[in-house]
């Protein structure tokens, strides 16, 4: 026995009557139709949680469903089940068990039916025979009137000629849903002496013919939703596990699922990862997808700017990539490069960064040439500073050399030599 819960939907709860009460799969399916058009009709966009529970009461299946958003299998139970079994959250699920529990909740669902059938079909019996007695009447000296159906007599038969009853209507619309061969009863022709005068027949002695219609209706009604469930079905199954799009997984950070989904988009990801990710993830995506300009992005971030001037040659030099690869000549002391590179580039903070080290290396002529495209006031104070310095250093080293000084003097000019070298190399930072 499978049953069904919802939990959720604020204002779908008039129609799903309860958050928590369980439900039989032919009401749920009911339910979820009338849920569905309520949320259309309203202009509703709600989410809730289906729960198909067992034998046990344990959760079987459990799943998220949209209402109102014209979703085409929404208000068929079977083919909810049918799209959540073919997404990739059952992706790993064996296909015997999807569909063992696929069949189960199809026969489940027709023995229901098949009960609300046959409650109708009583409930018509006894509207269409309300005063009809339980038993069979005796037979009265004086023939009393017989009831009639569709035009017709029947007398009870004799007891030691007993015919086979006449098949009521539920038993010709189980056998319809059900079908088993049945033997046609003989009809037995009322004695004309019996024969009563036969009286208009009224709207009452019309009603299984409107039974025969509903019936007609009902199949007719059965076959659509097999149609509707068909299309649903192989709509879903179309629409079911299609791949997220590129953007989707780079909004979501999945760029080594990026990277796998769309292999030509590789050296972008790459890209984008040198511009924002972390020194971690990049080292994981180039140890998945290594390239050359993934080693030097990587190398730039770890700081292994001798890697960086080595591996220039090989990568595909990107207008980022010139910039760091002058940030490493600067960072290595190759100011001469730096500032070649930097003409194409054209970057102003690229040139004070070059003219700083022009003046940590004591090379003011340099700095002051590319201050003059800059007109830095900070940069041309440190100029002169570090002129000041490199006079210092220059007498210090004289002291620490000249043999005359005593060895205290020397030692304490090689001491102010390594201060100065040390303020001169630090300036302007």
């Amino acid at each position: 026995m499978l049953s069904v819960s919802f939990q959720g939907a604020r204002k779908l709860r008039r129609v799903l009557k309860s958050k928590s009460h369980r439900y039989s799969l032919n009401v749920a399916q009911r339910l979820l139709n009338e849920a569905e058009q309520y949320a259309v009709d309203h202009q509703l966009s709600e989410s809730i949680v289906m729960v198909i529970h067992g034998d046990d009461g344990e959760s079987v299946f459990v799943d998220q469903l949209e209402f109102g958003k014209h979703l085409s299998y929404i208000n068929n139970l079977i083919a909810v089940v049918q799209h959540t079994l073919s997404s990739d959250l059952f992706a790993d699920y064996p296909v015997a068990e999807k569909k063992t529990f696929l069949d189960r909740l199809g026969q489940q669902l027709q023995t229901e039916n098949k009960a609300q059938l046959a409650t109708d079909i009583t409930s018509a019996d006894q509207e269409m025979h309300p005063e009809e007695p339980t038993s069979a009447p005796t037979r009265s000296d004086n023939h009393s009137t017989q009831k009639q159906d569709s035009q017709e007599y029947f007398v009870e038969p004799d007891p030691e000629t007993v015919e086979p009853e006449a098949p009521s209507v539920r038993k010709i619309v189980e056998d319809f849903i059900d079908p088993a061969p049945t033997k046609a009863p003989a009809v037995i022709k009322p004695d004309p002496s019996d024969a009563k005068p036969q009286h208009v027949p009224s709207e009452r002695n019309w009603r299984p013919s409107a039974m025969v219609i509903r019936r007609c209706f009902m199949v007719l009604g059965v076959l659509a939703a097999c149609f509707t469930l068909f299309l649903v079905g192989h709509s879903a199954l179309n629409s079911a596990n299609q791949p997220p799009t590129y953007s989707e997984l780079i909004a979501k950070k999945q760029y080594l699922a990026a990277a796998k989904a769309y292999p030509k988009k590789r050296a972008e990801v790459e890209s984008k990862l040198a511009s924002v990710g972390s020194e971690k993830t990049l080292k994981q995506f180039v140890a998945v997808y290594p390239s050359d300009e993934g080693k030097f992005d990587l190398a730039f971030k770890q700081a292994k700017y001798s890697q960086v001037v080595g591996l220039s040659t090989q990568a595909e030099m990107t207008t980022l990539r010139k910039t760091m690869l002058a940030i490493a000549y600067v960072k290595t002391n190759q100011l001469d490069q730096a500032a070649v590179l930097n003409a194409d580039l054209n970057s102003s903070k690229l040139t004070l960064a070059i003219a700083l080290a022009y003046v940590h290396a004591a090379r003011f002529d340099e700095a002051t040439a590319l201050n003059k495209t800059l007109n830095n006031q900070t940069l041309e104070k440190a100029i002169d500073t570090g002129r000041i310095y490199q006079q210092a250093i220059e007498k210090y080293q004289r002291d620490a050399n000249d043999k005359k000084k005593s060895t205290a003097e020397r030692k304490s000019a090689a001491a102010n030599v390594q201060a100065f070298t040390h303020q001169l190399q630090t300036l302007g930072e």
